[in-house]
């Protein structure tokens, strides 16, 4: 970037961050809530990623916690369990799953699920001990992809 570009960018990634501090303040997590029938993993993967590379170009904009809440998120710290979300690891996996080996009440491990969800009106739920339903438990790819690179980040930063 050359320094008017960066200076530009500087002055959006700012007024991102206060926006995205606003957000994030409706939870007690931290991360982009899941507020439908769909789990969050996602888009909280893609924020611990986002935010390091933000950080990495802007450091004093943006911290390091928001990469580390979505790590210690993924992992565990959030709604309904202390549970990860990624298979075989954790102190508390996921250790069943709808993947291609569900018929065997089994898992895979990394494998990443998407989440609780919100059955309506507001109770969030992510079922433990039963991996049949998909739009809890299914193996993501694109997810566990996503996850890698969180990984990796909430890594180098405690490094």
């Amino acid at each position: 970037m050359d320094a008017d570009f960066k200076q530009k960018l500087g002055e959006a990634v700012k007024v991102y961050v206060k926006q995205l501090d606003t957000d994030l303040a409706t939870t007690p997590f931290g991360v982009p809530p899941s507020m439908g029938g769909w789990g969050g993993s996602a888009a909280v993967a893609d924020l611990g990623f986002r935010m390091y590379l933000l950080h990495k170009a802007f450091p004093e904009t943006v911290g390091t916690e928001y990469t580390l809440r979505a790590a210690n998120y993924m992992l565990g710290t959030h709604p309904v369990s202390s549970t990860s979300y990624i298979s075989s690891v954790g102190t508390s996996s996921k250790l069943k799953a709808y993947g291609n080996n569900r018929a065997d009440n089994t898992f895979i491990p990394g494998g990443v699920i998407p989440g609780y969800i919100v059955i309506k009106p507001d109770f969030p739920e992510c079922i433990d001990d039963f991996g049949m339903l998909w739009f809890e438990d299914e193996y993501v790819i694109n997810v566990a992809a996503r996850w890698i690179l969180a990984a990796n980040a909430a890594d180098a930063i405690v490094r």
